[in-house]
């Protein structure tokens, strides 16, 4: 089948395939870029952009101003092309600025997801931007849904459904992600379709977030009906990924057996490979940190076992005792550090 192209709001790309803005500092401007000159909908991960040391006294403006030189450097290497956005956490003590930045700087869509982002239509004003949450429910869908045209007469532009094999944060109980078979993305879509058909945005795309490695992998979820898929965790080890070859490696070698879930200092469980630092974590040790930041409102820094941050920028790194290593349950289909281009090539008729 001829894969169909992605049309949200007055935005479209070739294939129906959004980059998903993987924090630290791997969803950047190049891999946002290459994902745009390719044919797909290209996003940074505004979360821990800014540099370390000025973070620590300036978070806020330090966060704006290098999410701001991002998204011009994206525009600079994809070469004006569009669809650019951002993702940015619900969970993120300067969300707010984030969003602001994003609709200054003139993207053209912002993701959000961690939490529920109600308050968004209103930090993004009338600016011509396209707004895509992130929900794992249509339970969840609903509330959101319901606030945004209660209070901003605004719809979603696209909703991105993330199911229980995705990896990073999952907005499931362990519960569900111990059975997953009830919370299926069949279910989910069923559940979703239902509240858009309700609320009248039957024609609002849908898109799949879930173990995506493949053309036969998106042909999968169109089939269940959905518009599109979001892809993290196969681009991580793509060249242009922003992080050090030592991590990407880890990816590559990493298999089924080695992922799990541990609860994350944001508040959700999150699904990450064992490593050094999860191994610790999950025999109950606690890593020494002090926080200068307080990237998230939903961190207590004196209760929780490590801090996200440091553990990302060490993935960031290459520093692979101490980072923590985001993935969905498809991690075996990462064979090797390859080319941008050798995935979206396989898209092609």
């Amino acid at each position: 089948m001829k894969l169909p192209s992605l049309k949200i709001r007055n935005l479209e790309s070739r294939f129906p395939v959004i980059q998903a803005g993987m924090g630290v500092r791997i969803g950047n401007s190049v891999l946002s870029a290459a994902t745009i000159r390719l044919g797909g909908y290209g996003t940074i991960a505004s979360v821990g952009l800014g540099d370390i040391e000025k973070s620590k006294t300036d978070f806020a403006n330090e966060s704006n101003r290098v999410l701001a030189e991002e998204i011009r450097k994206s525009r600079e290497l994809a070469g004006g092309k569009k669809p650019l956005g951002v993702n940015i956490m619900v969970a993120l003590s300067n969300y707010k600025e984030m969003v602001e930045q994003s609709v200054r700087s003139g993207v053209d869509f912002i993701i959000s997801g961690a939490g529920l982002p109600i308050p968004l239509p209103e930090y993004v004003g009338n600016a011509d931007v396209a707004l895509i949450p992130v929900i794992s429910s249509g339970r969840a869908l609903n509330v959101l849904l319901a606030a945004w045209k209660r209070k901003f007469n605004r719809a979603p532009d696209a909703v991105i459904v993330e199911g229980p094999f995705n990896g990073g944060h999952l907005g499931f109980t362990l519960e569900q992600i111990d059975h997953p078979e009830t919370c299926s993305l069949e279910i989910i879509f069923k559940d979703v379709k239902q509240v858009m058909n309700q609320m009248g945005y039957g024609n609002v795309p849908v898109l799949a977030a879930e173990m995506i490695s493949c053309r036969e992998d998106i042909e999968r979820a169109l089939a269940i009906g959905y518009n599109g898929v979001q892809i993290g965790t196969h681009f991580i080890a793509s060249e242009e990924a922003g992080l050090d070859h030592r991590s990407k490696e880890v990816y590559v070698k990493a298999r089924r057996e080695d992922v799990t879930v541990i609860k994350s200092p944001v508040g959700l469980p999150v699904r990450v490979l064992k490593t050094p630092l999860v191994n610790r974590v999950l025999s109950g040790s606690r890593e020494k940190f002090t926080c200068p930041y307080r990237c998230l409102r939903t961190c207590n820094p004196g209760k929780v076992p490590f801090c996200i941050a440091k553990a990302l920028l060490s993935t960031w790194r290459g520093d692979v005792d101490n980072g923590l290593y985001m993935a969905g349950c498809n991690v075996e289909a990462i064979k090797e550090i390859y080319p941008l281009e050798k995935f979206f090539r396989s898209l092609e008729d």
